[in-house]
């Protein structure tokens, strides 16, 4: 492939990607398929001899699939813009991850077809990889739960944003990146909620905090943001020490730390945080129902993958209600 054949490629992927922004894509959907798609052109002029973006066929494109399962995934590194989900299976890809690059390319070669840069759409009969609906095997208990999010001390600014974060994470079930969008002006204090500006699927919402977590953030952005909000114009929520919005592995490392200074011998992340707030708001006796609109889920099915009753509860609710349990014949 020549030069003039990679900028040809490169510029169908800058239409793209101008079509997606006026479809209305989501500030992260569209970064991450330009993304997926930059990869695959990659792999392309590496492992094939096409020069065209018109010369690719169903065959290389299945041949790209099953390149995708022996692929690994990107370690994260400083400041990365788009990190890999979890790989199921040590380093590779993830399904959600080989799922995620086929269907933006379904996506992009279904473009080229419509604007007539193609003559046919090679991707139109591909099949993407079923993806799991998992949860981590060992969910948080409340009481861990508790012990992580008050592991960080609040002496510092630094120690009073981290405070906040894990706090915010665990009372809302809040997405990474949502998290990560908030500005000073979706905090109301008065109100104790949080507004999420388009969230995933572009959808906004309002999440209640609770009186004890409004008051640490509101705490930290009295008393600890202004100290380290040193960039004029950042309007970020959370910032971090140089005043810069933190970035998605920012997050993870927050976590982190507080879990290990909880002394909890548990990997956990942000998105576990999501599924014990579902899960233990569930056990308290909330309504799937307004959990799937606290967690900004479209679809019920989604929301009962996340709000898993372990068996112990499980086993409680049966002795309690269930018929033969109960003495009745």
């Amino acid at each position: 492939m020549d030069e003039r054949q990679r900028r040809k490629m490169r510029l169908l992927l800058l239409r793209f990607v101008e079509a997606m922004t006026a479809w209305a894509f989501s500030k992260r959907t569209i970064p991450s398929y330009a993304q997926h798609v930059a990869v695959f052109l990659d792999w392309l002029e590496k492992e094939t001899d096409v020069g065209d973006l018109g010369e690719v066929t169903p065959e290389i494109l299945s041949s790209y699939q099953t390149a995708l399962l022996g692929m690994e995934r990107k370690r994260p590194g400083k400041r990365t813009a788009a990190p890999e989900e979890p790989a199921a299976d040590g380093g590779r890809l993830s399904t959600a991850t080989q799922h995620a690059r086929l269907s933006a390319l379904k996506s992009f070669f279904g473009f080229l077809a419509r604007e007539g840069k193609l003559l046919v759409d090679p991707a139109a009969s591909l099949v993407l990889p079923k993806k799991r609906r998992s949860l981590p095997r060992s969910l948080l208990t409340p009481k861990e739960a508790l012990k992580l999010v008050a592991s960080t001390e609040t002496k510092t600014p630094m120690g009073h944003r981290d405070r906040a974060v894990v706090e915010v994470l665990y009372a809302t079930g809040i997405r990474n990146a949502e998290l990560r969008g908030l500005t000073l002006a979706d905090f109301d204090a008065e109100a104790g909620t949080l507004f999420v500006r388009a969230g995933k699927g572009g959808k906004d919402r309002v999440l209640p905090l609770g009186p004890i977590v409004t008051a640490i953030v509101s705490d930290y952005v009295q008393l600890a943001r202004p100290k380290l909000a040193k960039r004029p114009g950042v309007t970020s929520l959370f910032v971090s020490n140089h005043g810069w919005p933190l970035w998605p592995a920012s997050i993870v490392r927050i976590v982190d730390l507080a879990a290990r200074r909880a002394g909890l011998q548990k990997t956990v992340r942000p998105h576990r945080l999501r599924h014990a707030c579902a899960t233990h708001m569930l056990q308290g006796g909330a309504d799937v129902r307004h959990i799937q609109r606290l967690l900004g889920h479209s679809s019920l099915s989604t929301t009962e993958v996340y709000t898993r009753v372990e068996i112990g509860d499980l086993k409680a609710v049966h002795k309690r209600f269930h018929p033969r349990e109960r003495g009745r014949a």
